[in-house]
């Protein structure tokens, strides 16, 4: 069994996620926080309200790096004027 960090086990259980994959999530947190300029923790709040859709979509196809697209261009979406 993977030794999971504090921030890892928050992740697995809010998604409910195996080990494996909240490694992944955290991995795509992390490249998202250089992207986009935000924290882990505010990366996280925001999924936990806001990436429904595209969880499920992963669900169905797997495909980190899509999923990892999705979530940047709705973290990067500019505001209406």
């Amino acid at each position: 069994m993977i030794q999971l960090t504090e921030f890892e086990q928050k992740l697995l259980e809010t998604f409910k996620l195996s080990d494996r994959d909240a490694r992944r999530l955290l991995r795509v947190i992390q490249d998202l926080s250089i992207v986009v300029g935000m924290d882990h923790e505010e990366i996280y709040d925001f999924m936990r309200f806001g990436v429904e859709n595209e969880l499920e979509i992963l669900k169905t196809d797997y495909n980190w790096e899509h999923f990892r697209i999705r979530i940047q261009k709705k973290l990067k979406k500019s505001p209406p004027l």
